[in-house]
């Protein structure tokens, strides 16, 4: 007769690297008696007897095994059963052999998306605890708990039922205008800094930053490669690069350095046009404006006496070298990245499946069709 398959898994939930500690969970029917058939205790009872939440010392692995410390924890969901967390050394050799135990003893070994999909009981719920694991600011932090606390599941679970076609649409609309932020939480917003050479670019990605960053010299196409630095504004995440001064280039090497200039831009979520308000107004600069009329221009070195007046104009003035006006230039990145911020427990589509989802029940509204795209969310 077939012996019955063990119901035990396990998954390593602290990172892949070698640390001070690192932790196992243990989850399924049979996760306590795993456990306990792998856990020696230095004194006292088997694990199976110990209380919730009580933590064990002992040691589990083959040979003389690892140092750990056994806690048997309450089931994350109603009617689970218990489960186990084993703390162990956080290098590699100790962690393998405490795994390579749990698997010998009948544990499966999964990936920490599994426990994370156990835990969440929804696919949804998964999701944003996965991202949230890779929150890049406090801010991004924020939207994903409450995605992961079901605030997208409750707006859509209200849209599913009881409300008339026309409500119906607004509401899907409303969810889908906040899907470009939610897709940004993690990788966050990409801001170049674009303009002809010598108007202050690189001092003005290292104030940005709060260190030398780039090279900043008085010589025209200093910059020939994209330097970028990671910051927050407003608490969101964004990259800013540093690109080579647009003009006509004969050095080829300049050349290059605004070809990837002009290639960096194409991709940008948002370019900072910036100016030299220290200088009048070159044929350059007007080419530039009209080129990127949707950019953010800035007009640097304001410390410096003017060339030219800023009223006829929408410009921010501001001075890199002193840091005049830097704050208002990073609100005002903010503010263009993300006009309208979601406010606390609105639901936020956060993956461009969820997009795709959402963009599938407005058509199914809108044709008439029964709206079945949006059950993953409430159900999934």
């Amino acid at each position: 007769m077939a012996a019955t398959p063990i119901n035990a898994r396990v998954c390593v939930l602290t990172a892949n690297a070698r640390g001070a500690v690192a932790v196992l969970r243990i989850w399924g029917l049979d996760a306590l008696a795993v456990a306990d058939a792998v856990f020696r205790p230095a004194r006292g009872d088997r694990l199976a007897r110990s209380g919730l939440e009580v933590p064990r010392f002992g040691r589990a692995g083959a040979g003389i095994g690892d140092e750990v410390v056994a806690v048997v924890v309450g089931p994350v969901r109603a009617g689970g059963v218990p489960e186990v967390e084993l703390h162990c050394h956080g290098g590699t050799a100790a962690v393998v052999l405490v795994v390579e135990a749990l698997a010998d003893a009948g544990a499966s070994v999964r990936r920490s998306q599994s426990w994370n999909r156990h835990a969440a009981g929804r696919a949804l719920s998964a999701q944003a605890r996965a991202d949230l694991a890779r929150a890049p600011t406090v801010r991004t932090a924020e939207v994903l708990l409450e995605q992961a606390g079901g605030a997208l599941a409750r707006e859509v679970a209200a849209i599913s039922v009881g409300l008339g076609d026309d409500e119906r649409e607004r509401r899907i609309e409303g969810l889908l205008a906040r899907a470009p932020i939610g897709r940004r939480l993690v990788s966050g917003w990409s801001v170049v800094l674009a303009g002809r050479p010598n108007v202050g670019k690189s001092r003005l990605l290292n104030a940005l930053a709060g260190y030398e960053r780039a090279i900043v010299d008085p010589t025209p196409g200093t910059t020939r490669d994209v330097v970028t630095v990671l910051t927050a504004l407003d608490g969101w995440p964004v990259e800013i690069a540093d690109t080579a001064g647009v003009r006509a280039a004969d050095d080829p090497l300049e050349a290059a350095g605004v070809a990837l200039a002009r290639a960096r831009q194409a991709g940008a979520d948002l370019i900072v046009l910036v100016l030299d308000r220290s200088e009048p107004l070159s044929t350059d600069d007007y080419a530039l404006i009209a080129a990127l009329p949707d950019a953010l221009v800035v007009a640097n070195k304001g410390d410096l006496p003017t060339a030219w007046r800023v009223d006829p104009m929408d410009v921010l003035t501001i001075s890199a070298e002193s840091g005049d006006g830097l704050d208002r230039l990073a609100s005002a990145v903010a503010r263009r990245l993300v006009p309208e911020p979601p406010g606390p427990g609105v639901g936020v589509p956060f993956r461009a499946a969820h997009e795709r989802r959402l963009r599938r029940a407005l058509e199914q509204v809108r044709s008439g069709r029964p709206v079945t795209a949006l059950s993953w969310f409430v159900n999934g």
